[in-house]
């Protein structure tokens, strides 16, 4: 059988580990707007659980969400771009986090009611 008539499935986004330096250095150097430390630790002593917070740690969480956010939309665009979409859209985001690893805290989030209705179906009903 001639392999060169095989299909070949798109390309999926690489892993974080495998991910390049200069991709995520390229993330990184797009953040434009910062999270003001003021605000992030003022939403961090909401929770009565934190008490007093050292100086460098809401620049630090203040930072970490801006390349969270940033490497979110990143991988999302290049979904967009594999499904041949032009705008990101919440289904796009939707495919981001359920196939991608380095989002996979979130699918709880993203499918949790999905799969509360599929639970609820396939579970037996006493009539």
């Amino acid at each position: 059988m001639d392999e060169s008539f095989v299909k070949q499935e798109p390309a999926a986004p690489p892993e974080p580990a495998t991910m390049p330096l200069t991709e995520l250095q390229e993330v990184f150097d797009k953040i434009k707007t910062h999270f003001p430390p003021a605000k992030v630790k003022k939403i961090m002593q909401t929770d009565d659980d934190i008490g007093k917070v050292s100086q460098a740690t809401p620049v630090i969480a203040g930072r970490s969400l801006e390349f969270f956010i940033a490497l979110l939309v990143k991988r999302s665009s290049d979904v967009a771009r594999q499904i041949g979409c032009k705008r990101i859209s919440g289904e796009v985001m939707k495919e981001t986090i359920l196939n991608d690893e380095k989002f996979d805290f979130l699918r709880e989030n993203v499918c949790g009611e999905a799969q509360d209705q599929d639970s609820a179906q396939d579970s037996p009903t006493d009539d």
